[in-house]
């Protein structure tokens, strides 16, 4: 892949669509762009014969006239994102090219929820843009339709990893389950001390009632008239 060796103005106001010839637009690649494709990835050395297959993955930046000016290639495996086959046709505008295709990678991103992406590229542009060489632990993140770990890979984490916010929820739902749990305890060990209190209540109440037979018992009987 040809390195990218430029590092965009990150200033306030900055815009890179304000740099870009008018009637210049965004969007995803489509079967009509193939052909104009297969050119530009010859003129940047990149596999059209393999690239051809996945163009569905690159969005492309074309300017008024239908001319493809630049194309970056994205795609997705769960949360994970890579960003690929960089490839710019018109170097005087390559700075506000590069930076509006990766605006639109972000953009993208966001929608379908990554929280990681990664790439091969290399250039001063990915380090400037918060790129950092994958260590071991991280590397092993990487999913396997992207490549080898153990290839030269950058990677930049965009927020917090889904299996982080999924063991908060559970960890929140093993405690709600364990307050369900006592408080179930607790209506029984109650329900136990009701049944306690009534056979108890029942067996002095048949205590008195024997005791008042026997004294009944007991008692002289009324002596008869004459």
């Amino acid at each position: 892949m040809r390195a990218l060796a430029v590092a965009l103005p990150r200033g306030p106001g900055y815009s890179a669509a304000e740099m870009l010839p008018k009637g210049t637009t965004l969007r995803r690649a489509t079967l009509d762009d193939l052909e104009m494709l297969r050119g530009l990835w010859l003129e940047c050395r990149l596999p059209d014969y393999e690239l051809e297959k996945r163009f569905t993955e690159f969005q492309v930046v074309v300017d008024a006239n239908g001319w493809i000016l630049g194309a970056l290639g994205l795609r997705f495996a769960g949360h994970h994102g890579q960003v690929h086959s960089l490839c710019i046709r018109r170097a005087d505008l390559q700075e506000p090219l590069v930076r509006a295709l990766w605006e639109r990678v972000l953009s993208l991103s966001q929608q379908h929820g990554a929280y990681r992406l990664w790439t091969r590229e290399s250039g001063l542009f990915w380090e400037t843009h918060g790129f950092l060489p994958a260590d071991g632990s991280t590397a092993k993140e990487l999913p396997s339709t992207f490549g080898q770990p153990k290839e030269s890979w950058r990677t930049i984490k965009l927020r917090d990893e889904p299996l982080k916010l999924i063991a908060a929820e559970e960890q929140l739902e093993a405690y709600l389950e364990m307050e369900r749990l006592k408080t179930e305890q607790l209506v029984r060990r109650g329900q136990v001390l009701k049944m306690l209190a009534t056979v108890f209540a029942a067996l002095l109440f048949a205590i008195a009632l024997g005791a008042l037979v026997i004294l009944l018992r007991k008692s002289p009987k009324n002596p008869q008239r004459r």
